[in-house]
């Protein structure tokens, strides 16, 4: 989250007349506050009453099948489950714990938020109670592990593409700072959340699942990235976040996009756009975040012209007018809300005319959801 966003959303929420003040922040101030009150007094939001456990025998573990997957009809059991790239199996995300990890992460930001906004402790209150339910209490906590992500029935019990399903994580240091004067999230709360954000970057950087998503070459390897910088920043290593934020996550943009701004690697899917667009948003948060530990990656280009962020936008910027154009595999339909956030946060940092009309006409920010509108830098 921008701090300068914040003070928009604080002043609009406060009826400031300021004219400097984006049009667009009282109307997202009034929608934080009434999300914030919906979850008010709901039970705490756990994946233990999953009772799609398959491999693992305790419910505090993760478990999700791998959203492509799907019975194969030519055999009796259906078993293995195969691969339908790009098309999501509705059975397979009913019985995962994905929905439940997304419902926390939306809980505790518009929960946070309010916090930030009201002062009032009540909200901050109902944060920490929703965070010590998912991750503290011993009857409803998930444990520190994926073991069971991306499962494939008849295959595997779990995969180093489940790490994909935890990215929601990587706003999670900052609902953790809004929460930091709360006298409800105690210093035994912090402490418990540091150990639990300790155990699972230990995991994700040592077990054989954590280090299998580590080498994945596409758009899981970079989410992982930005990913494990959030967790580490979350477990007091912030010198071992900038690591990966300065060392490995630029080494993924050279192997990602070409010297014309193509990405290879996800032009190959059968949603090719929109994993083009998933991968660059993903990115594009990691370089907001080592920004703001000092790390410039928007400049970034590596040997030959390879990894420049500017670049992979402009290479996809005339095909918001042009879809027809597009020659890569593409099985749904173009949607320009795929591209909003790369759009809003490029804007801001390039002085490049192609980005700012696409992100006006495409991606204006009264548009942008709340996650990504307060993550967005403020044009100076």
């Amino acid at each position: 989250m921008q701090e300068a966003r914040l003070g928009q959303l604080k002043s609009a929420y406060e009826g400031k007349e300021d004219p400097s003040l984006p049009h667009e922040a009282k109307a997202i101030a009034t929608k934080i506050v009434k999300e914030a009150d919906k979850r008010m007094g709901k039970s705490v939001i756990t994946i233990t009453e999953n009772e799609n456990l398959q491999e693992s025998k305790d419910p505090h573990d993760y478990f999700s099948i791998g959203r492509y997957f799907w019975p194969d009809s030519n055999k009796p059991d259906g078993l293995p489950w195969i691969n339908r790239d790009g098309e999501t199996n509705p059975d397979a995300v009913k019985a995962s714990d994905e929905r439940k990890l997304s419902e926390l992460i939306h809980a505790v930001e518009y929960l946070a938020l309010a916090y930030h906004l009201t002062g009032q402790e009540k909200y901050g209150a109902e944060a920490a109670r929703f965070l010590r339910g998912f991750f503290l209490d011993a009857e409803t906590k998930m444990n520190p592990h994926l073991d069971y992500g991306q499962s494939v029935p008849g295959k595997a019990t779990g995969r180093g593409w489940g790490l994909i399903d935890t990215r929601g994580f990587m706003i999670l240091p900052d609902v953790l700072k809004l929460l930091e004067k709360c006298p409800t999230w105690t210093a035994q709360d912090r402490e418990g959340m540091k150990a639990w954000w300790t155990a699972y970057g230990n995991w994700m950087q040592t077990s054989k699942i954590g280090l299998q998503e580590k080498k994945a070459p596409n758009n899981h390897g970079a989410a992982y990235d930005v990913q494990l910088s959030a967790v580490l920043l979350m477990a007091d290593k912030e010198e071992d976040a900038k690591k990966v934020l300065g060392e490995s996550l630029p080494a993924r943009l050279d192997a990602h996009i070409t010297p014309e701004g193509k990405q290879p690697r996800e032009l190959v899917r059968t949603k090719s756009w929109s994993y083009s667009c998933f991968n660059l948003k993903n990115i594009c948060k990691g370089a907001v975040m080592a920004r703001s530990l000092g790390i410039d990656l928007w400049s970034h280009e590596g040997e030959g012209g390879r990894g420049s962020l500017r670049k992979a936008m402009l290479y996809l910027v005339p095909f918001f007018k042009n879809p027809e154009g597009w020659a890569e595999k593409q099985i749904t339909k173009f949607d320009s809300k795929e591209a909003r956030y790369w759009l809003d946060v490029g804007a801001v940092v390039y002085v490049e005319e192609g980005i700012r009309s696409a992100q006006q006409e495409f991606a204006p920010m009264e548009k942008a959801d709340v996650t990504d509108w307060v993550s967005t830098p403020v044009q100076k």
